[in-house]
């Protein structure tokens, strides 16, 4: 049994064993709850999960360097939490952390995490809610919400034992950071500001530091003052979906998130949630700005209710991107004029003026499809992330309030009858997150573990992902966290900073790092453009694993049975 006091988690292994633990009144610590009998072995080390832990018992010592030995490449998992709820503009309903950011290893055997290590006091790390992932250091970036005052962009540099370093702090130009993007030449990271709609841009050093402050920001109100006050000023919470909260929502321009094409790295898309638009900026990635804005258009439909768009993101093959709209809970396909999107960078490398480019849109809507069941009150969700898995073949939704992933399937050829389109979006299913408000999720390296941050439960869980189905099923695996609402993916492994031999081998074989996309910061998506040796390899690698999970249902098969024949013999 459990009290939001004291928890008293009990564990049950191999049905006969039992070990108890005790979480600390604070709620502030990480306890497994439901674990399978493939942590016995690791008994001992999942009492030192606990936040009085100092990450430095025996056990945690000995399972850290066997993961070091094991494998060059380790993937942590970088979780940040909620501590001031008053400073945000939505409402969480769990309990705040004392502590912000956590460090998590994970174990791909049985997708176990266990934590390393605990920073960022609330008074000091206020509500850090996304995080990014450098592509070629060990450095992670967080930034925090605050609709008062500007938010905070913090540096970190992680090690393999997950303690972490602070290495930069920098304002982040604007209210309520919401957003952070990595440049394709990774000479600079840009800031979205939800709170007051702008766009900051920060030089980063070769070794991932700040170089300096803000050096442009762009500013859609332009000067304008805020029409919208804060909860506890009479505003409104931007967690609920009726009318009265969607008319204040979109009083203002709400910029959500900031991403770069992956083929020019030259256009930065931006769904504006207050004006249900996508707005489309030429990137001046010589000097580093937001320069102009050469387009909008709707999010979706244009049914005459809001849409709300929160994130945008690119498919890793295919000429396709998606918009997850979070007020009217759908995702917009849309495809990619790539012949527009390299005019624009042949102009910007000659210098031309972008003004023969505005109305011109490198977007057209395909589809639009629901997130959650026909039948389902809209306005009882809110939609959360949306995530391209890297093999192409599937797109996750986190619903809000129906508390669940919603699974699409990503068709992969155009239908002969001409009416499917490749890249458009068929439904799979619904599973449940075990917990509720799923904010944020994140796979791990393989795309076979997919960890869901239930903000408003206290919990993230771990789910096991079918590359074939696209089903999730809950591995067993929960773990007590308080208000979490990101979790970063951070495969660490011996990088030198000073050496950018491996990002001109990107840049040469047409190779970027969409780092724009919610996806990518934690595991860069690379998009190929010239596809055929590596599309095959991952094609290979695809079939490799679905024959393998394919001999696992075939071995289940035959013990059923054979068990059947013994007792039909009986």
């Amino acid at each position: 049994t459990a009290s939001k006091d004291n928890l008293d988690i009990n564990f049950i292994i191999s049905g006969t064993a039992r070990i108890t633990s005790a979480q600390s009144k604070d709620n502030d610590s990480m306890v497994p709850y439901n674990n399978s009998s493939k942590l016995v072995q690791q008994a001992s080390s999942v009492l030192t999960t606990d936040a009085s832990s100092d990450g430095n018992s025996p056990a945690v010592r000995s399972l850290a360097g066997s993961q070091a030995d094991d494998n060059d490449d380790q993937q942590l998992f970088f979780v940040t939490s909620y501590s001031d709820f008053d400073k945000l503009a939505h409402g969480p309903r769990g309990h705040a952390g004392k502590y912000t950011l956590r460090v998590y290893r994970f174990y791909a055997n049985d997708g176990a995490l266990v934590l390393l290590h605990i920073n960022g006091e609330a008074e000091n790390v206020i509500n850090p809610a996304f995080s990014r992932f450098h592509p070629r250091l060990n450095v992670v970036y967080t930034c925090t919400e605050d609709i008062e005052e500007n938010g905070k962009i913090f540096a970190y540099q992680i090690e393999s034992d997950g303690s972490l370093l602070q290495i930069g702090e920098v304002d982040a130009g604007g209210t309520s950071t919401c957003y952070l993007t990595i440049d394709y030449d990774q000479r600079n990271l840009i800031a979205v500001n939800y709170w007051d709609s702008s766009l900051a841009v920060i030089p980063l050093s070769k070794t991932g530091e700040f170089k300096g402050p803000i050096q442009s920001i762009y500013d859609p109100r332009e000067g304008k003052a805020m029409q919208a006050v804060a909860k506890k000023h009479g505003g409104v919470n931007h967690s609920n979906n009726d009318d009265s909260t969607i008319a204040q929502r979109q009083v203002d321009p709400h910029s959500h998130a900031l991403v770069l094409d992956p083929f020019e790295g030259c256009v930065a898309y931006v769904p504006d949630l207050g004006e249900d638009l996508v707005r489309e900026f030429w990137y001046d990635k010589e000097n580093g700005r937001i320069g102009c804005e050469i387009n909008t258009l709707p999010s979706g439909l244009c049914t005459g209710k809001p849409d709300g768009p929160r994130y945008f993101e690119f498919h890793p093959k295919f000429n396709v991107a998606y918009v997850v709209n979070e007020l009217s809970c759908t995702v917009a396909v849309f495809s990619i004029d790539r012949e527009l999107l390299s005019e624009i960078a042949t102009a910007a490398k000659h210098k031309n003026p972008m003004d023969a480019f505005k109305g011109r849109s490198t977007l057209k809507l395909i589809q639009s499809i629901k997130t959650v069941p026909s039948a389902f009150p809209t306005k009882l969700n809110t939609c959360g992330r949306i995530c391209v898995h890297q093999s192409g073949r599937f797109v996750i939704v986190s619903n809000r309030g129906h508390e669940s992933l919603a699974i699409f399937r990503v068709k992969q050829s155009h239908g002969s009858s001409g009416k499917t389109r490749k890249g458009t979006l068929a439904q799979v299913g619904f599973f449940h997150t075990r917990g509720e408000t799923p904010r944020h999720f994140q796979f791990d390296n393989s795309g076979q573990f997919l960890i869901v941050a239930n903000q408003d439960s206290d919990t993230i869980a771990v789910f096991t992902f079918n590359l074939t189905s696209g089903e999730i099923k809950y591995s067993g695996n929960e773990y007590r966290v308080p208000s979490p609402n990101f979790v970063c993916s951070c495969a660490i492994n011996d990088r030198d900073g000073d050496d950018e031999h491996q990002l001109e081998i990107e840049k040469a074989g047409n190779r970027i790092h969409p780092s724009g996309a919610d996806y990518s910061s934690t595991i860069p998506t690379l998009v190929e453009i010239d596809h055929s040796k590596k599309v095959v390899e991952s094609e290979l690698e695809i079939a490799r694993k679905e024959i393998a999970e394919l001999k696992k249902q075939i071995s289940s098969m035959t013990v059923t049975t054979e068990s059947l024949t013994l007792n039909n013999g009986q």
